[in-house]
């Protein structure tokens, strides 16, 4: 008999506690029906799975190092992550360690049906998750537009007007002056940042300043009134202030906020700034082979490595590895974009056929046919959510009367961090809500794929990482392809560079 343990997870403490004692039931029968012990039961209350920074999952983590059991149980594998990259990273930890995970209600097949099945279950819920945050982003945009302040804590030196417009605040818009000054006299960051902290002067967080708060305050051209929206991307539920999106997705509007620096401040720092950075004498690009791990050589059965020579690495390929080491193999290399292409176009081309389409809808709709209904829940964390604004618009309107103290301060804070986590709690419970599994959510996630992948690297990746097993290439120019679902073998021809290629 082979040891086991429970990891159990619910998003909001608006759901009711049985929703967990619901989950463990069901997963201790599983156990007993499969013939496991359980040890121990892991339960996180009130968090979220789209990261995996919970406390009980992580403790889960750990113990599994100590060979204490052999199989987690989940009731789904949406209570095990909701975010499809970190789902992957913490299964392989738990291999490492000799642990598997299973789940309670979704009977999955050992081999590649699986493997394929896993992934799309996993990817659904995700999708869900992000499709819905796209259409909650869309409904900001109309306040975006507007030059309106969308939620969050205002940038230093601006506060929030009652009607959600800025205008500036001058003790605070005093600071970002003296940092734009004391760089543009030839200050350094340590320089400004002493003299901050000697005059008491604070970050929009409350915190003295750092280098790298005084490098985004520097380029930041909100303070020369250019509102923009949308510009910083997020990733598992955190913003990533070092990148930002693509321009055709932010809202940018000239004039929209009362400026702080003039333009010629501005651009005296900018072309200061642009001085400053470390040059380097070259830069070589980091060349990304989506195939690693994936492709072999049809005539020795080696696994091809990624390569590149000339000058300025132009010239990138796949060479056997065999013939690498051995020298006794002939297999020629075969150009990087050429084979990539060719199975990134084919493998769109086929999860997109009827055939694929109707295969795994059958395979997945034998799975689970349970609608999860969540409507009070929701009704709860929206009216919550209604009164966790209201209540900010009153503190916002107390400070405009001249009513601020550090109670003040914390207290908005504090509705403000609510007013993130019920939003969060809302989008999960609607995502709990949604008809996940039915023949159009699965051709509409298909389609998906489909299109980022066309469109970008990322989408590549997670079309090949998704659905394709293996990938052989022979001299003659002909490329076997395995998927996951069924093991299923294609072959295609590189002479058909522009589409699917020859199907035999």
């Amino acid at each position: 008999m082979k040891n086991a343990v429970i990891y159990a997870r619910y998003s909001s403490d608006a759901q009711k506690e049985t929703s967990i004692d619901d989950q463990i039931r069901d997963c201790k029968k599983f156990a007993t029906d499969s013939d496991y012990r359980i040890i121990r039961i892991y339960r996180d209350d009130c968090v979220s799975g789209k990261t995996d920074s919970r406390n009980q999952f992580q403790q889960m983590l750990s113990d599994s190092a100590k060979e204490l059991f052999d199989i987690v149980i989940v009731w789904k594998l949406d209570r095990f992550a909701r975010n499809r990259n970190e789902s992957a990273i913490n299964k392989v930890k738990l291999k490492k360690n000799g642990v598997k995970v299973v789940s309670a209600m979704e009977h999955i097949p050992d081999g590649p049906e699986g493997i394929i099945l896993e992934s799309v279950l996993e990817g659904m819920a995700e999708y869900y998750i992000y499709d819905l945050m796209e259409k909650t982003t869309r409904g900001r945009i109309g306040v975006a537009l507007q030059c309106k302040h969308t939620g969050g804590r205002p940038l230093l030196g601006y506060k929030v007007n009652p009607d959600r417009t800025y205008s500036i605040d001058e003790y605070n818009a005093e600071t970002v002056r003296q940092i734009f000054h004391m760089y543009a006299n030839g200050a350094s960051y340590s320089e400004i940042i002493d003299e901050m902290n000697r005059q008491g002067r604070k970050t929009a967080a409350g915190k003295s300043f750092g280098k790298n708060s005084i490098h985004e305050l520097l380029r930041n051209e909100r303070f020369i009134g250019i509102y923009t929206y949308n510009k910083i991307p997020s990733e598992n539920g955190k913003r990533n202030s070092h990148a930002t999106k693509s321009e055709d997705k932010v809202i940018r509007i000239p004039d929209g906020i009362p400026a702080i620096i003039s333009m010629d401040d501005w651009n005296a720092v900018q072309k200061k700034m642009q001085k400053n950075k470390h040059t380097q004498a070259s830069y070589k690009a980091k060349i990304e082979y989506l195939l690693s791990g994936k492709i072999f050589c049809g005539e020795c059965g080696g696994a091809m490595v990624g390569q590149s020579s000339g000058s300025h690495e132009k010239y990138s390929y796949y060479e056997c590895s065999t013939k690498k080491r051995l020298r006794t193999c002939s297999k020629s290399n075969i150009k990087k974009e050429t084979i990539e292409n060719a199975v990134i176009n084919y493998t769109i081309d086929y999860i997109l056929s009827k055939e694929f389409r109707e295969s795994l809808v059958d395979l997945i709709l034998q799975q689970d046919d349970e609608r999860r209904k969540s409507a009070q829940l929701i009704i709860g964390l929206k009216e919550r959510i209604k009164q966790n604004q209201a209540a900010i618009d009153n503190i916002v309107k107390a400070i405009e009367a001249g009513i601020f103290t550090k109670t003040t301060k914390e207290k908005l804070e504090s509705l403000e961090n609510e007013s993130e986590l019920l939003s969060s709690q809302l989008l999960e419970a609607e995502t709990m809500q949604s008809p996940q599994y039915t023949k159009e959510a699965i051709s509409a996630w298909l389609s998906k794929i489909a299109t980022k992948a066309k469109k970008s690297t990322d989408g590549n990746k997670y079309l090949l990482y998704s659905f394709v097993s293996a990938v052989y290439v022979y001299e003659d120019g002909t490329v076997k392809i395995i998927y996951n679902l069924g093991n299923k073998e294609q072959k295609i021809t590189l002479s058909d560079l522009n589409g699917a290629g020859d199907r035999t």
